[in-house]
């Protein structure tokens, strides 16, 4: 009898260990798979991070291209329009996409009146539910602000400016192509103008709008519009901004947003060079 109870009681051991065993081996494999799982995450974190900054590069690339097709001085040199037309480059790693806007081609807070603001804002606002009545208090926020005659745009970006004076916070962000605080003058240059822009200039239909681009693209003499000329006399601000976008072949995007001054002629190469008063990542 004594022996049989020996015999259980090493069966119950042997069983006892081998469960110990298996929860130790369980215990391990679900270390062993949170690890890799955890690992698998940090690879592909490090990897998203790692596209996002080749695409930052290509989109900085874009902005170089920008620059010097700002830099050249030879009138009879080909240069991009400056109403924010996009040029693509194809690199090897994806294409890169820029755009120039010349500030005197928008509508400058500090200067412009509410008859150019309201529809301009209503433009801007229009798919986020801004309507003539909305688009005139935030034009009147913006003229009630100007106090000595500016904005206090120094205090903050233009697109927090606006959303902190009413308009949406997306139709605030899409307002630097129209809007600035570099120009300078109510006038509005008629050569950079974009086709949103034109279109708050009173005294400028549809199909004036689309006869100033198609000869602005074809290099031809820009038409005299009336009354709407007291509008469009300016000539091109001392400030442009440089919009670029990078697009990997994976699809991978960056954005950057330059605001750029000239800083004078250089005498190799006969190109001006810019300082960039500001820059703006957006991934």
């Amino acid at each position: 009898m004594h022996i049989a109870i020996a015999r259980l009681s090493r069966r119950r051991q042997r069983g006892f260990v081998l469960l110990t065993v298996l929860w130790m081996g369980l215990g391990l494999l679900l270390a062993a798979s949170s690890y890799l799982v955890t690992q698998r995450q940090v690879v592909l974190s490090t990897r998203a991070e790692l596209e996002t900054s080749r695409a930052v590069e290509l989109a900085r690339s874009a902005v170089n291209v920008a620059l010097a097709d700002l830099g050249r001085s030879d009138e009879n040199a080909p240069r991009t329009l400056r109403d924010g037309t996009p040029m693509t480059l194809t690199m090897a790693e994806g294409r890169a996409t820029y755009r120039i806007w010349d500030e005197g081609g928008k509508l400058d807070i500090n200067h412009a009146p509410t008859q150019l603001l309201v529809p301009m804002l209503r433009h801007l606002g229009e798919n986020s539910g801004i309507d003539a009545f909305d688009a005139a208090t935030i034009a009147q926020a913006i003229v009630s602000q100007r106090g000595d005659g500016q904005v206090a745009e120094n205090m903050q970006p233009l697109p927090q400016l606006l959303t902190s004076l009413g308009l949406p916070q997306d139709a605030s962000r899409r307002a630097r192509q129209s809007l600035t605080t570099y120009s300078g003058t109510a006038q509005i240059n008629l050569a950079t103008a974009s086709a949103s822009v034109l279109a708050a200039v009173p005294g400028i239909g549809p199909g004036d709008v689309r006869m100033i681009l198609d000869r602005r693209r074809n290099g031809m003499s820009l038409p005299q519009l009336g009354t709407a000329t007291v509008w469009l006399g300016g000539a091109e601000a001392p400030v442009f901004t440089i919009e670029a976008q990078g697009i990997l072949a994976s699809g991978v995007t960056a954005d950057i947003v330059a605001t750029v001054a000239p800083m004078g002629l250089s005498f190799r190469g006969s190109k001006t060079h810019y300082e960039i008063l500001g820059v703006e990542i957006l991934r």
